[in-house]
């Protein structure tokens, strides 16, 4: 099977499991489903990304590019050049995916966010923009992308936002010893199953109950699908929200323990 069918596949199992808002018996749950994820409030802050996202995908500039994890289907593992707007098309967040992240972080207010792939910045400058007192840490392995992105910082006025680069495994120690309790943490980096497991691993060790995670395109792959499952299968979890190209994780003592499946 290819994997565009698996994908056609995997999205209509999806659609079929989705809950509608009359089965989220779960008041905190269907809070998150009115406030964050059906929230159609224009935030002005949303232009601030959409100028800057509208240059870049215009932008002939080239960068050397190298990508450390399993994204080497769109561009390949060793560096070599390639155009600003090609990387806006294949590796950063879309608006849609961006604003709900936005909306997110507007919702909960994250004191402290850690992010594992920065790409060009947009998800990191949704961030800012909703949080603009907070503390952001976030780590890219290639070095050109994480220049471009501290540039884009710049442009759109953000200066909390700090960027590491290397690869996650030396990179994600350093950035959890700067920030011992991450109240929100995001991991687009490396959609690989082993890897996605052991920064998982990793942050557990420093969350709190009010920790939130995110973890991007959980259904990209069978490995992807199988991290996943166990993840969201940890004890500690208390509430986890399938949201297809998503998923997010809360963990507060007064939740109880329940899967969904949210359609996005």
């Amino acid at each position: 099977m290819s994997r565009q069918v698996e994908a056609v596949v995997g999205f209509l199992k999806h659609a079929v499991r989705a809950q509608s808002k009359y089965h989220l018996h779960s008041p905190f749950v269907f809070s998150f489903y009115q406030n964050v994820l059906k929230n159609d409030h224009a935030y002005v802050q949303y232009r601030v990304v959409n100028r800057l996202r509208k240059e870049l995908e215009t932008a002939n500039r080239f960068i050397k590019r190298k990508d450390l994890g399993a994204r080497c289907k769109d561009f390949p593992c060793d560096q070599r050049f390639v155009r600003v707007k090609d990387i806006i098309h294949h590796s950063s967040v879309n608006r849609k995916k961006g604003e709900f992240l936005f909306r997110l972080i507007h919702e909960y207010k994250p004191a402290t966010i850690l992010e594992l792939g920065t790409s060009l910045g947009i998800s990191a400058i949704y961030f800012g923009l909703a949080a603009p007192d907070s503390q952001i840490i976030t780590i890219e392995g290639c070095l050109d992308s994480a220049n471009l992105a501290r540039e884009n910082f710049e442009k759109v006025g953000l200066n909390n936002i700090q960027v590491l680069t290397g690869h996650f495994e030396e990179k994600l120690a350093m950035a959890l010893a700067d920030m011992p309790v991450p109240d929100l943490v995001f991991f687009d980096g490396n959609h690989k199953k082993e890897p996605t497991l052991a920064y998982f691993k990793q942050c557990m060790a420093h969350m709190h109950p009010g920790s939130i995670f995110i973890f991007d395109d959980i259904h990209w792959s069978a490995g992807m699908e199988e991290a996943w499952n166990i993840i969201r299968d940890h004890p500690q979890v208390k509430v986890s929200i399938d949201m297809y190209h998503m998923g997010i994780l809360f963990f507060k003592e007064e939740l109880s323990k329940e899967d969904f499946t949210i359609r996005f």
